[in-house]
């Protein structure tokens, strides 16, 4: 065999190692790419949390959350449960990339306009007040429980998505738009329900001064276009701190940091195209074969060069946004689950058929399909919004149903609805059994539909 030969099939040799490394790398990004992925991996912390929690003889989990962690820093230190540190320290970061995506839609996205966000934000705010009136008119005489109104008028993207898009064609992608529209304006009116009616602790106004202040001070530096990311990470922790002890929730700090970071660009997509251009070109004339790009100090300067551009071109909420998605689906939502979910099933203390329970499940089950159904029928009959094309009423009622499935957000408001720990794990062995329920119907009533 020649030297030639061999070196051709030398090349051919690692061609097919760099193929087969590209195709495990692209199978894997998919999977964690995937709408569904979040939903799937939601689902198996659920069940983990569940299981060790009933058999605290194969590993007590429940206890791993019960421990302290203190974080000092200088003379301030801050104890709070495993636990704790996940409701009211990760979730903040979840509350922020949910902000962060409302914004979005807000600006460029399917709530940018009046025709476009009328029939998804009114069909959420039916889907919010029905199960809110059911649950109240279950609990009305009684004190104690009647704050979980706010418990059934959530919806869990996650979920929700993740079961339609195992479905695959017979969901038509107009409901799945029409359903990320609807849970993102859900998720803006469970993001108001928390903040204004669900305070921590008595209000420190003091606490809330300071934070507008630190607030005003980075509006001020965006006015100037520093935009230095450590600036907004600073600021998360100062206002995370100081919501903390204001005694309204902390993951509101989420909220809050939304409105600072930025959400334009230095330079237009036009003047990137053309800068990107002009410095590929001159990559391309100072590019020498065979010789590393590493001592080619032209290109190098071009490659920084280019590096500039497109941080210009990259506005500070999308780099946010793109950077912490990942993290928050993939990361905080599991972790919360397992935190949150495992629930001792006594039926002995647990009463499935209590009014808490009641509540719930005729909330997330019809009230939630029932509202959106009707606000939504209301706002096409009467002109004010239209249907996109492919949507119609049948589709809108399935919506409704997935809807139902209210997990993460549901939980979380259960944590701070009730005074006593049997009502809270009452109401969250109501949001699995809604939710099982909820995505049993849904698809149920998807299955029949024709693939396209």
């Amino acid at each position: 065999m020649s030297n030639a030969q061999k070196r051709i099939k030398k090349i051919r040799k690692y061609y097919r190692l760099y193929q087969y490394e590209r195709n495990i790398k692209n199978s894997f990004s998919s999977f964690f790419h995937r709408e569904e992925t979040g939903g799937i991996l939601l689902f198996f912390a659920t069940l983990t949390a569940l299981v060790f929690a009933n058999f605290p003889q194969l590993f007590n989990l429940n206890a791993i959350w019960e421990k302290e962690l203190a974080v000092s820093a200088g003379d301030f230190v801050q104890k709070m449960t495993l636990r704790d540190w996940v409701n009211d320290g990760l979730m903040m970061i979840f509350f922020f990339v949910v902000s962060l995506e409302i914004k979005r839609e807000i600006m460029v996205g399917e709530l940018s306009s009046f025709r476009k966000s009328s029939l998804p934000v009114a069909a959420a705010v039916g889907g919010m007040l029905m199960p809110a009136l059911i649950y109240y008119v279950f609990n009305i005489d009684s004190p104690a429980t009647v704050r979980g109104w706010g418990i059934p008028t959530a919806t869990d993207i996650a979920f929700a998505i993740g079961i339609i898009s195992v479905l695959g064609k017979r969901v038509p992608v107009s409901m799945k738009i029409f359903l990320t529209a609807l849970a993102i304006a859900d998720d803006l009116g469970a993001i108001i329900v928390i903040a204004i009616f669900y305070p921590a602790h008595a209000i420190h106004f003091d606490m809330l001064l300071i934070a507008a202040m630190v607030m005003t001070a980075v509006l001020i530096l965006n006015s100037l276009q520093i935009r230095y990311t450590f600036i907004y990470f600073i600021t998360g922790l100062i206002l995370w701190f100081l919501i903390l002890k204001s005694g309204i929730h902390a993951t509101v700090s989420g909220i809050l940091l939304t409105l600072l970071i930025p959400a334009r660009t230095r330079i237009s997509g036009a003047k990137f195209y053309v800068h990107t251009g002009f410095l590929i070109r001159k990559f391309r004339k100072n590019y020498v074969e065979n010789k590393a790009v590493l001592v080619n100090r032209k290109c190098t300067d071009t490659i920084n060069a280019m590096r500039k551009e497109i941080t210009e071109v990259s506005s500070p909420m999308q780099k946010f946004e793109s950077s912490l998605r990942g993290f928050s689906m993939y990361i905080i939502m599991p972790v919360f689950a397992l935190a949150n979910a495992g629930i001792v099933i006594n039926l002995g203390t647990i009463d499935i058929f209590s009014e808490v329970s009641l509540g719930i499940i005729f909330g997330l089950i019809i009230g939630k399909p029932a509202g959106i159904f009707l606000f939504g029928l209301a706002m096409i009959k009467s002109g004010i919004s239209k249907f996109a094309d492919g949507m119609n009423y049948r589709l809108l009622l399935n919506a409704g149903i997935f809807a139902g499935i209210g997990f993460t957000m549901s939980m979380f408001v259960s944590n701070l609805a009730f005074e006593h720990q049997s009502y809270t794990d009452t109401a969250k062995i109501a949001i699995l059994i809604s939710s099982l329920i909820a995505g049993i119907l849904g698809i149920a009533a998807t299955l029949p539909a024709k693939k396209k």
